[in-house]
């Protein structure tokens, strides 16, 4: 049985990536941290069950830079991002597993690092009987989305994408179709949120399992405010 697991990336320029975190840290920090979750990301999809790991990517330069930043990490197939919303873009992603001969699908992006891999795991058996799993996120997205089957209403432009809306609305454009949940995870967007992924990754660690190792070094040293 054919499965993609893919990640959407982009090349860690210094002020094009993690801007929303730039408000306490430097571009220069925020790309360094960005790097960092891009890394342990790149691991964690490395060791899931897919038969096939994808890297979608965009950015200047990321077409060469990409691989050569996560050559040590894993063995990963590579394709551009099309142009567009992010809708847009993850419809292109799954047109082409599909194409590709993909029977299951699964996307994430690198927004947490600290996903335990058993959760895209998780993700490919459930699509052995539904269509579409959705893995919802505190911030009110999701951080995972698999399909065994093309819906194009999932990612249509009437969802707002960006904003606090997209688990709401994606999940009134799955109506109809059968819809498996995983259990709610985290992204890291804000301040806050680093502050919060440092806390749980030093307990991690202490408790003998840290799964995000490069995520935590880059994030210690960090002036954060406390989660909030």
């Amino acid at each position: 049985m054919t499965q993609w697991a893919a990640m959407f990336a982009r090349q860690p320029h210094a002020g094009k990536v993690k801007t929303r975190l730039q408000s306490v840290l430097s571009p220069e920090q925020a790309a360094n941290l960005y790097t960092a979750f891009l890394q342990d990301t790149a691991a964690t999809l490395a060791t899931c069950s897919a038969t096939t790991k994808v890297v979608v990517y965009t950015g200047e330069g990321a077409a060469d830079g990409l691989p050569r930043l996560l050559n040590s990490v894993g063995d990963f197939d590579y394709l551009p991002q099309v142009d567009g919303s992010l809708g847009a873009r993850l419809s292109g992603l799954f047109d082409d597993a599909f194409a590709a001969g993909s029977q299951s699908t699964v996307v994430i992006g690198t927004d947490s690092p600290s996903l335990p891999v058993d959760f895209l795991d998780q993700a490919f058996d459930l699509l052995r009987t539904h269509e579409i799993v959705v893995g919802p996120s505190t911030d009110g997205g999701y951080y995972l989305i698999g399909l065994s089957a093309r819906i194009p209403a999932l990612f249509s432009d009437d969802i707002e994408w960006g904003t606090g809306m997209v688990l709401k609305q994606t999940l009134a454009a799955a109506a109809g179709h059968r819809l498996a949940l995983l259990p709610v995870w985290y992204d890291v967007d804000q301040p806050g949120e680093a502050a919060f992924l440092r806390d749980h990754l030093q307990a991690q660690q202490q408790a003998g399992g840290l799964s995000a190792s490069r995520s935590l070094a880059a994030l210690e040293g960090l002036d954060l405010p406390p989660p909030s």
